[in-house]
């Protein structure tokens, strides 16, 4: 078996997709650092990003089990050309960003051993959920059910909404949900500011959705999946991104008047340029792999400026 060469430390990396739980941490952060401006909660503060993670990594996971029981992550890297992989190697963190293949199609790890590691996940998401629905109340329990809901039937039959032509929006209301979420479960008020945080959040993770599914086209069109780029191509979806940009960096001005410290996340510009500018390059072969990088890269930095903004908020407020 091919798994037999490989590290305890890689399977691990690669099988639980250690890199792609850092945006839903930071989204949870988001939340957690805009409630820390109004209650000074420093336990659910560290219990909300820990209980995400531990949903992100069951969510990565389980993402990983159905795409391979329904071939799709096994078509899409048969199908990847050798230009990508270059890509890939050469950019910094590529080969975090962008694993060898599906865990479970590789034999990295057997069917039975990833059923028990979703059970075992999905029970210290539970256990971590008692004291924070304790602190919270009901209203914890209605919420983690729609974010579970969201997460886990974006491939899980029988919805799949990822291959229904729903995965973008799925993947924005996810994120959104995370950062707000995260945000009233602590303060326990409504605040149209930390909802426009998470739905910046929200839509950040979005577009590395949309950037992605540029790569994989092929595959998602032999398994029939009705994806933003299967139905309308990469040059109609290029516009689409350029009016997301709009939209996002419009909610940007709409909170720098909340607090001028929102000014921040315009520092994210460059790489919104850097990935239109890959995308509308048409002699560029590889114009639809190199723009995942820009579009992880700002939703990132992103989060961490929103973090970066609330914290200066929350120490004017108690100096």
């Amino acid at each position: 078996m091919e798994a037999k060469h490989y590290s305890l430390s890689y399977k691990v990396k690669n099988v639980l997709r250690v890199a792609w739980t850092l945006p839903f941490v930071l989204a949870s952060i988001t939340g957690v650092a805009f409630a820390l401006t109004l209650k000074q909660e420093w336990l659910m503060a560290f219990l909300i990003p820990l209980d995400v993670l531990f949903l992100a990594l069951f969510v990565n996971l389980s993402n990983d089990y159905f795409d391979h029981k329904s071939g799709a992550d096994k078509l899409r890297f048969t199908l990847l050309n050798q230009a990508f992989e270059e890509i890939v190697v050469k950019e910094k963190g590529g080969n975090s960003i962008y694993w060898q293949g599906n865990s479970f199609d590789r034999g990295l790890i057997s069917d039975k051993a990833g059923k028990t590691i979703l059970v075992l996940l999905a029970v210290g998401a539970a256990a971590l959920s008692i004291p924070i629905m304790l602190y919270g109340g009901w209203i914890v329990l209605v919420l983690g059910a729609i974010a579970f809901f969201l997460s886990y039937f974006y491939t899980a039959p029988p919805l799949n909404l990822g291959a229904r032509g729903l995965g973008e929006l799925d993947v924005l209301a996810s994120f959104a949900m995370i950062s707000f979420f995260s945000y009233y479960v602590i303060a326990q008020q409504f605040s149209w500011p930390a909802l426009i945080v998470g739905i910046i959040v929200g839509i950040g993770a979005m577009m590395m959705r949309i950037v992605d599914e540029m790569s994989g086209k092929e595959a998602h069109i032999a398994a029939g999946e009705k994806d933003l780029v299967v139905r309308f191509g990469v040059d109609k979806v290029t516009s689409i991104l350029i009016g997301i940009l709009v939209v996002l960096y419009g909610l940007v001005m709409v909170l720098a008047l909340h607090n001028w410290t929102f000014l921040l996340l315009f520092l994210t510009l460059p790489f919104a340029v850097s990935m239109i500018r890959h995308l509308r390059n048409k002699e560029d072969k590889s114009r639809e792999m190199r723009p995942v990088f820009d579009a992880l890269r700002l939703s990132l930095v992103q989060a961490v400026l929103v973090v970066i903004s609330l914290s200066m908020q929350t120490f004017s407020t108690s100096a």
